[in-house]
């Protein structure tokens, strides 16, 4: 059941890290062992005519902003709990509409634990810092909606010791890298999602040579699938995401805008409520 502990509190976590007491506009620095391209950053920087920024509380600080180009959206920060630090950021392509990558901080420490990117609106792969040390310790890569591989790196070394292997989210392979040299020599098969074999490369030669088989009372509960968001729903029978802003700076909380809060608020509750 290891996915569904770890999952449970990071599936949608996005990782960045800002000074502390930061808001919006603030500019941020991405987490160590990170494989994303940093010039996508660029999107949010704007000044003058070209950023709407609201106060959506009244204390004179702004809770969301919004850095526009040729009329189009480029890139949204929200302050979701006002507290003066950014907890979501989302980038998009020209036509300010379609999502480009997308940073989550859930937990409200002022750095992030999650970073997603998308090609053509779609979800390719997420990164996250899963035990909040500003390091990115864990790599999915998706196809539809689900984890197709995954990379970790468990003992908080630097480098990967695990690699996973999904089809259409359910786990099929495990390899391990036990004595940190790079390279694994322990191997789990899994039928159905439960483990139904261990194989070990006992000469270091790259190859399996010893093999165990794993009686079914011996292999605990199957892994339940993988999935690369909370939302299990098929992208195609999910709901169209909201319009972007209109170019001219709104005095009031747009409704766009009041949607995104509360939907992240929810998503926040979601998290805190697991962990």
């Amino acid at each position: 059941m290891r996915n569904l502990l770890i999952f449970a509190c990071f599936l949608l976590l996005a990782c960045n890290r800002g000074e502390e007491g930061s808001g919006v506009g603030e500019r941020r620095t991405t987490p160590s062992g990170s494989r994303t391209d940093e010039r996508v950053r660029e999107l949010c920087v704007g000044e003058g005519a070209n950023v709407q920024a609201v106060d959506v509380n009244n204390d004179g600080t702004p809770d969301i902003r919004h850095v526009l180009a040729n009329g189009q959206r480029r890139c949204t920060e929200i302050d979701m709990n006002f507290d003066g630090r950014v907890d979501v950021v989302r980038f998009f392509e020209a036509d300010g509409q379609t999502i480009l990558r997308e940073e989550h901080d859930f937990d409200f420490d002022g750095r992030f634990d999650q970073i997603a990117v998308y090609e053509n609106g779609q979800l390719t792969h997420k990164e996250l810092d899963t035990n909040f040390n500003d390091r990115i310790d864990t790599w999915l890569w998706c196809q539809e909606g689900r984890v197709s591989r995954a990379e970790r790196d468990r003992r908080n070394s630097g480098r990967v010791d695990t690699w996973e292997v999904y089809d259409r989210g359910v786990l099929t392979e495990a390899r391990y890298d036990d004595d940190n040299d790079g390279e694994p020599e322990k191997f789990e098969i899994f039928r159905d999602g439960r483990l139904v074999e261990i194989r070990y490369d006992t000469d270091r030669d790259g190859n399996p040579d010893r093999a165990e088989e794993v009686v079914a009372e011996q292999a605990g509960q199957a892994e339940a699938p993988l999935f690369c968001t909370l939302d299990a729903t098929p992208p195609a029978e999910r709901p169209a995401d909201p319009p972007p802003p209109t170019p001219e700076p709104a005095a009031e909380v747009s409704e766009t805008e009041s949607a995104e809060i509360s939907n992240e608020e929810a998503m926040g509750e979601a998290i805190g409520g697991a962990q």
